[in-house]
């Protein structure tokens, strides 16, 4: 895995009391609504409170829902057997996903896993949401569209697919449709990552080009301007010496006729 570990590595711990709590009077205990508690309580699962690791890993649950239609999350609750719940560290989920022993021996934990987080994800979208505008608002610097975000999302959106292949549901005609649509989506999606990535590393082949273009002809120019002023100089200078040697010419002259002059009386 490229990226993943690096962009989970301490994600957040939120405050349940600034989640859970709902309007109450002084002195009242607030109350908790069923779903409500079920987002807090897997939210206080995250390791830590930095709030760039909280970003990245809210964007990244709703890039790994994406494509999740309700046939296909049949697929993954017929398929999915995982021994997890709200109380499981959403880090050691991740970890579980991404360990490519369990990927090869026990595919159905992996769909078990995966469809933790996507059912993390509808339940508590409105939480994710409202997370992600508060961070955006807190630190301008975070980047919605981040490529390494999205192909770790696709990284274990691929897992997935391959899990539900090896777990036999491209076989079963009830959810044959369901996976292999997935699949294909996933296939367009990294057509299109590969396609975005192509075209920015030629816009920036293109911006050192041109840079590089710019260097030569500034260079050029510099020389270009050193030979004129070479020229200028070399002209200045053989300027300089006729006006000098037209000088003492006419000097010579003026010397032999005053002379001239002075003998002749």
């Amino acid at each position: 895995m490229k990226h993943l570990l690096s962009i989970i590595t301490g994600l957040a711990v939120l405050s349940a009391p600034a989640m859970a709590q709902t309007a109450a009077p002084s002195g009242d205990v607030a109350i908790v609504a069923p779903s409500q508690q079920y987002c807090v309580t897997v939210m206080s699962g995250f390791p830590n409170d930095d709030h760039v690791a909280r970003y990245q890993f809210f964007r990244l649950t709703q890039d790994i829902a994406e494509g999740a239609t309700p046939q296909f999350r049949a697929a993954l609750s017929q398929y999915g057997d995982a021994d997890v719940n709200a109380q499981t560290p959403i880090l050691d989920v991740i970890e579980a996903i991404a360990n490519p022993v369990l990927r090869q021996a026990a595919p159905e934990m992996v769909i078990g896993f995966m469809e933790h987080l996507i059912d993390f994800e509808d339940r508590c979208g409105v939480y994710l949401d409202g997370q992600i505008s508060s961070l955006k608002a807190y630190d301008g610097d975070l980047i919605w569209e981040d490529p390494l975000i999205a192909e770790d999302a696709l990284f274990l959106r691929q897992i997935l697919s391959e899990s539900l292949e090896r777990a036999g549901a491209s076989n079963d005609p009830s959810h044959a449709f369901a996976s292999q649509d997935y699949a294909a989506n996933l296939i367009s999606t990294r057509d299109n990552m590969e396609f975005q990535v192509f075209t920015t590393e030629i816009d920036d082949l293109e911006a050192l080009y041109m840079t590089d273009l710019d260097g030569r002809l500034a260079r050029s120019n510099d020389i270009i301007n050193k030979e004129m002023d070479r020229e200028s100089l070399d002209d200045a200078i053989t300027l300089a010496n006729d006006m000098d040697k037209d000088f003492k010419e006419k000097e010579d002259q003026r010397r032999l006729y005053t002379l001239w002059r002075i003998l002749g009386r």
